[in-house]
Order: structure tokens, then sequence, then C-alpha cells
């Protein structure tokens, strides 16, 4: 059973007001890991847990996700925290309300910006994952290479 208290008491440390929340809201978000909505009647937030061994993957996401909102071209969730339980990991995201599907293609238009970004590098200074699989990035200046490997 997930320690929601200790998530709750996690998220007020981090966002500096004290967060009390109500029933968690189970909802769907991939398929590795368990997703819900905490909400305290002012505030929501999106939860993924998993195993206790899974940190690092969550670390990963959460530094992936701020380097994406660094680049200002797309619009990602803010990282709020992450941590351990005594059973679980867990990764706290801003909760985005996205509605049902949209007619214009501004999200299209955002990963394009995102993908004119050039480097003369390939990679990315840490590893990451693919799920729970581990990806590589070690940098190369090698496209073909960098993919073909990692």
């Amino acid at each position: 059973m997930t320690d929601w208290a200790t998530i709750a008491g996690h998220i007020g440390s981090a966002t500096g007001k004290t967060f009390t929340p109500q029933r968690p809201q189970q909802v769907g978000g991939g398929c590795i890991n368990t997703t819900a909505i905490l909400r305290d009647g002012a505030r929501g937030f999106f939860v993924k847990t998993n195993g206790s061994e899974r940190l690092e993957m969550f670390a990963a996401e959460a530094a992936g996700l701020a380097e994406l909102a660094a680049t200002g071209t797309l619009r990602v969730p803010e990282p709020i925290c992450w941590g351990q339980t005594d059973t679980h990991s867990y990764l706290v995201l801003e909760l985005l309300e996205l509605g049902g599907p949209r007619k214009d293609a501004a999200a299209g238009r955002q990963l394009a910006a995102l993908h004119r970004i050039s480097s003369e590098t390939f990679g990315w200074p840490r590893d990451n994952f693919i799920g729970s699989t581990p990806q590589p990035n070690n940098q190369s200046r090698d496209w073909m290479g960098f993919w073909r490997d990692q």
C-alpha cells in the first residue's frame, strides 16, 4: 500500500505549503507505473509510483522533463518532487488539465521547434530509461554511431 502521507509531506516541503490530500484518484498513465491524482481541494498533482528500486528512473524522468522545459519549446509537466517511502518510489508532477483532443496543431509545432534545436553532440549528460529499460546516453559527435549504439 502506498504511503500517501509521506508523499503529501514531501509535496508540502517542495511547494512550501502544507498539502493534505483527499483520497487518491487512481488514473491510467502508463504500463509500468501506478498513477494517481492527489488533490487537496485547491491544488492537484499527478503522482507516479513504482517499487522502491525505481527511484533512479523517476530522478532521470524529472531531470529530462526539466531539460525539455528549459528549451522553451514544449509544454511539459513540472517535476515537483520525487523520493521513496518504505515500500515505493514516486514522482510527483504538476497536474496538467489537458481536456479532450485539440483542433489546432500547437503540440506538433512545439515538437517541431524542439527538434530544430541543434547541438554538436548527440546524447545526454546522464543515462535514463525507456519505460523500465535502462537507456545509456554516452555522448557522441557521430549521429549514426549514437543511434546505433545507444
